[in-house]
């Protein structure tokens, strides 16, 4: 079996932390897989490039570029094919699988995605195509989060953001949505099979093409991770005051971290220590620590090991793999409401709560969070949570997934 993982980006994000670790997971089992991925960062290679095996940058930066500078107008990719692959997977001896993962983000033409993989699957019956979705874009008009809105439902009539990701200056969500949604049924007519990570979002992809049409596998921690994991040492108490972590990209991104929030945390003085992790922290004070973005795993997994719990407020994540890092090393996640987060902690025994009932906690002890959140004590929470995430786990289900086609 040959496998080819596609992502727009190889080392950046959930999604590509997922494509990533199902590709070294694959190499590691025997089977031949490589990892074609859209751009780094300012459409140059990534910087992760050479740490990894059968790697491939696909497209040209005055491409991703060019994506970049359109989009804004026009609210879809209008560049970017697969077509130097064809050959080459025409020519491949034996099934070739195409696992496809984000495709969007300034990387690919969706119409001309599915035109090549009309051609490829006339001319080599033994391809198969599978497609997992990591956020809503194939249900909406535009956007990959929806943020709270339900316009999908309605054929995206009128977008209530430009800002919501990928952001637009004119929106075209509307007079886009039926088109790009056909194309979507084109490759189920193909016989692509659709997995998410997410409950939620397969309801969504389900309502829309049908029953039954998009199926669960849950997202796991990668194998960087796990090795990690056996190397940490377990940490009962932080500190005389809670140490609080906030994790995101960008922070200033409220619909990934909730700006109020997190300010009336920094605002408890010295009642809380408030660690970020991320770019353009907008947050300040005696009491907080801003570490920047951290590329290494190792050290963010080091330093996330002596927090007292980590502070999850996003509403646009689907199925965060952060949270599943933190509490496979036994850091208790606060998470605020939201479909995302209400998933991964019910899988450890875990409960979402209302922002006042966060700022709470967050003034509490490590022991004492994790027996209010998951109502266990901080030994039994962390071994529940480290069976609950395992990247394993997934790599079996997908093969499985795989060979069942």
């Amino acid at each position: 079996m040959n496998i080819l993982q596609f992502n727009v980006r190889l080392a950046e994000g959930g999604a590509a932390g997922v494509a990533l670790d199902l590709h070294q997971r694959a190499l590691q089992k025997g089977l031949r897989s490589r990892f074609i991925y859209g751009y780094g960062k300012g459409g140059k290679k990534s910087v992760s490039h050479d740490r990894f095996p059968h790697v491939e940058k696909h497209t040209p930066r005055l491409t991703s570029v060019a994506n970049i500078a359109l989009f804004r107008l026009f609210n879809r990719d209008l560049f970017g094919n697969l077509n130097g692959l064809y050959r080459r997977l025409t020519r491949t001896e034996g099934p070739v699988v195409l696992h496809f993962h984000v495709l969007h983000s300034y990387w690919l033409n969706l119409e001309e995605v599915v035109d090549f993989c009309k051609r490829l699957k006339a001319h080599k019956a033994d391809v198969t195509f599978v497609w997992t979705l990591h956020d809503h874009w194939s249900v909406t008009g535009r956007c990959a989060f929806l943020d709270g809105c339900e316009g999908w439902k309605s054929g995206c009539r009128k977008c209530p953001t430009l800002s919501n990701y990928p952001p637009v200056k004119i929106d075209r969500a509307h007079s886009l949505v039926e088109g790009k949604r056909q194309l979507f049924r084109d490759m189920l007519a193909l016989g692509c099979r659709f997995i998410s990570p997410s409950q939620h979002v397969a309801d969504a992809f389900n309502e829309l093409y049908g029953a039954g049409r998009c199926h669960i596998i849950n997202n796991g921690i990668d194998v960087a991770t796990e090795a990690i994991l056996a190397e940490l040492p377990p940490v009962q108490a932080a500190s005389a005051r809670p140490k609080i972590a906030v994790v995101a990209h960008d922070l200033r991104y409220d619909g990934k971290t909730n700006q109020r929030l997190v300010r009336e945390l920094v605002a408890l003085g010295d009642k809380v220590e408030v660690h970020t992790f991320g770019k353009f922290s907008p947050f300040e004070g005696g009491n907080v620590i801003n570490h920047g973005f951290l590329t290494d795993k190792r050290q963010l997994m080091s330093e996330l090991n002596q927090m007292d719990a980590l502070l999850f407020t996003s509403r646009v994540d689907n199925y965060p793999l952060i949270l599943c890092e933190a509490l496979s090393i036994g850091v208790p996640v606060i998470a605020t409401h939201s479909d995302a987060a209400r998933e991964v902690l019910h899988k450890s025994g875990g409960k979402t709560v209302d922002d006042e009932t966060a700022l709470r906690l967050a003034q509490q002890g490590k022991a004492q969070i994790a027996q209010a959140v998951f109502n266990a004590s901080l030994e039994d929470f962390t071994a529940r949570s480290r069976a609950a995430y395992s990247g394993e786990q997934m790599l079996e289900e997908y093969v499985s997934f795989y060979q069942s086609l």
